[in-house]
């Protein structure tokens, strides 16, 4: 029995000295160890914490109208991020489960799916879980102080309107690169300057972490008004319910100063998901196609059809050639035409729009009746060397220099290609292409008195705090003709809409020139064309001039289809809300009062519009985008002038609750 016990004494001593003799041992190493490699080690220990630099995007600045109105803003979000390796190998199993659920009713997930990013990818240490979580849902995370769950600060770009001025706005895609639009060409004023998290050695030795807070970018306020574009874009949106156009576009700007006032194309997009067209197609139908072929068709919606695309101007073009002649004293007012139907230059016989011909004619009526043969007469004076100086003066054959990306500079003949027979054809618009900003440039230095002004689609840029960094000033390029030039062209396009081709533009109350145009497409014969108007007003002492274009339209037959109403609409909702009083006769009853509709459920700039049209006031009372109220109540008729009071709300749902509610002036 006791050598038993002192066996066991022994066995008990010999691992115990065994485990002493282990411990010294490895204190020993251990020691050695940080003797010799301690610094080494600790100086990789430190470089490894300081890969661990991480980005805080800056918030992207805003861009709005020229009244301040938000058109693309940026607002700070949070990525909810996942640490697999913390929740698969460092936790039990029970607090993991605790997590996931949390997460889940936060993020509004299924468990199943956190779960199976936890185990597909165990020993990873940055995995999102979800993009762009508000920052209410990440003050609910940052309370629970869930393990293995991290919040990283990013921004996101929400374009106010969707699809509203697209082309003119661009996008910025999920890699955060500007394309297209405002949006790429001041990617520098507006992308702001990275934030860093990074850490930093100190004495040597230590780490401690760093902050550089980001800065966010300029607000870029454009030359557009909210309120135009949106009678331009439904303009547009009319003409193409009706005539279904391949392409369609309106361009608005200043002739006197080239600041553009709306601009919009179709087909569009919606850069808050600018991959994907579905909402513009019929159900089922983009989802069918390959990715090649979305791809294709993108890139070509992208694309602003004003800037991008160049087309034969038609007749829209023949304004240029009677200023030239008359400028260069070619020709004078008191010269008349005979217009048989055609002429013959040199082997070619040309035709006139009106085969049968248009008789004599004065200068004033060859322009308000579109005559090509006219037109032939007049280039022939002019000549081919002058002909072409003039196309270089108005700006075709160039870019116009606005400040947004993608302008092609058109085609033209060079001189010593212009022939005759190039020559007749050229004086009314075919053989050679321009781009919709060219012709609408070229065609406000007609009206403006002579003056080429740079077009431009940005006001000035402003910092966050509202302070000016840079602004555009109205540039002249060169002068073209002679205020007395421009005088009789203006008068001349009056003509035109009164009692000539342009008689679909003419808006009751206001004096409107303009010119059509016509333009066969190539092949010729293949019954396709490219319809513009370009129209201004008014004609004393004009203030806006827009260029609408319908490309292909489906139902075009023997000029059944203009584009003049697109441009007589836009004058008839935006002359009243640009302050531009009627100057023309008016054989509409004067109204003395207006009966109120109900404006309740709408938005703050459709009731503000509507009523602006209907020459009344309005004040908003509250903060939201949504009309709950109003006073005078509906129904009740009210002077012109009046003061309407909006009672707005930012929820909706509200408005259900209190619709049956009058609303009584306190």
């Amino acid at each position: 029995m006791n050598e038993l016990i002192r066996q066991v004494r022994r066995r008990n001593f010999i691992i115990l000295t065994i485990l002493i003799g282990s411990i010294l041992l490895l204190i020993y190493r251990i020691g050695y160890i940080k003797y010799t490699y301690g610094e080494e080690y600790e100086e990789r220990a430190v470089l490894q914490r300081l890969n661990t630099e991480q980005v805080i995007y800056p918030n992207r600045g805003f861009i709005v109208d020229r009244n301040f109105h938000d058109l693309a803003i940026s607002t700070i979000v949070y990525n909810v991020i996942l640490d697999p390796n913390i929740l698969a190998e460092h936790i039990t199993e029970e607090k993991r489960n605790e997590v996931v659920a949390d997460l889940a009713q936060i993020l509004n997930l299924s468990p199943e799916s956190i779960q199976q990013t936890i185990e597909k990818n165990p020993k990873s240490r940055y995995q999102i879980i979800k993009k762009h979580v508000k920052a209410d849902t990440a003050q609910k995370i940052r309370e629970k102080g869930l393990m293995g769950v991290w919040l990283e600060e990013d921004s996101f770009r929400n374009y106010v309107r969707n699809d509203f001025a697209a082309h003119l706005l661009g996008f910025v895609n999920a890699d955060k690169q500007a394309q297209y639009g405002v949006e790429q060409y001041y990617d520098n004023w507006l992308r702001g300057v990275s934030g860093r998290v990074f850490p930093m050695i100190k004495e040597g030795k230590y780490v401690m972490e760093e902050n550089i807070a980001p800065q966010q970018g300029h607000t870029v306020v454009l030359t557009i008004d909210e309120t135009i574009q949106h009678f331009c874009e439904l303009a547009l949106k009319n003409a193409v319910e009706e005539h279904n156009p391949k392409n369609a576009a309106v361009i608005a700007m200043n002739p006197k100063t080239g600041e553009i006032l709306a601009m919009a194309a179709y087909p569009s997009f919606n850069p808050n998901k600018y991959n994907d067209l579905s909402e513009y197609f019929d159900e089922g139908i983009w989802e069918s196609l390959s990715n090649e072929e979305k791809l294709k068709m993108l890139n070509t919606v992208w694309k602003n059809y004003n800037l991008s695309v160049t087309y034969e101007p038609g007749s829209t073009f023949k304004p240029f050639v009677i200023a030239a002649a008359l400028e260069e004293n070619s020709i004078t007012v008191h010269d008349k035409y005979n217009c048989l139907g055609h002429k013959k230059i040199h082997t070619e016989t040309i035709h006139c729009w009106r085969t049968w011909g248009h008789g004599e004619e004065t200068l004033e009526q060859a322009l308000a009746n579109s005559c090509n043969v006219a037109m032939m007469d007049i280039v022939e004076k002019l000549g081919a060397e002058k002909f072409y100086r003039y196309q270089k003066l108005f700006g075709f054959g160039e870019v116009t220099g606005i400040d947004l990306p993608g302008e092609e500079s058109g085609i033209l003949h060079k001189q010593e290609a212009l022939r005759p027979v190039e020559l007749a054809t050229s004086s009314f618009g075919q053989t050679f292409n321009v781009t919709p900003i060219q012709l609408i440039t070229g065609f406000s230095a007609i009206i403006n008195g002579g003056n080429l002004m740079q077009p431009y689609v940005v006001k000035q840029i402003v910092t966050e705090d509202g302070r000016e960094v840079k602004t555009t000033s109205p540039v002249i390029k060169r002068r073209v003709i002679s205020q007395e030039t421009s005088q009789i062209l203006r008068n001349y396009l009056e003509t035109v809409v009164t009692d000539g081709t342009g008689k679909n533009a003419r808006v009751e109350g206001y004096t409107v020139g303009g010119k059509t145009g016509t333009a066969e497409k190539l092949p010729r014969g293949s019954g396709k064309y490219v319809l513009s108007f370009i129209g201004f007003a008014p004609v004393e002492d004009p203030q806006i001039v827009v260029l609408a274009i319908l490309d292909e339209t489906e139902n075009y037959s023997e000029g059944s289809v203009s584009a003049a109403p697109i441009v007589r609409e836009i004058f008839e909702n935006v002359l009243p809300y640009m302050g531009i009083e009627p100057s023309g006769q008016t054989n509409i009853e004067n109204k003395t009062d207006v009966e109120l509709p109900d404006y309740s459920g709408l938005t703050l700039l459709e009731t503000g519009t509507d009523l602006t049209v209907k020459g009344l006031k309005f004040e908003a009372i509250g903060m939201g985008n949504y009309v709950k109220k109003q006073f005078p109540n509906p129904g009740t008729r009210v002077p012109l002038g009046t003061t309407i009071k909006l009672y707005v709300t930012e929820n909706p749902e509200e408005i259900e609750t209190t619709e049956e509610e009058s609303v009584t002036e306190e």
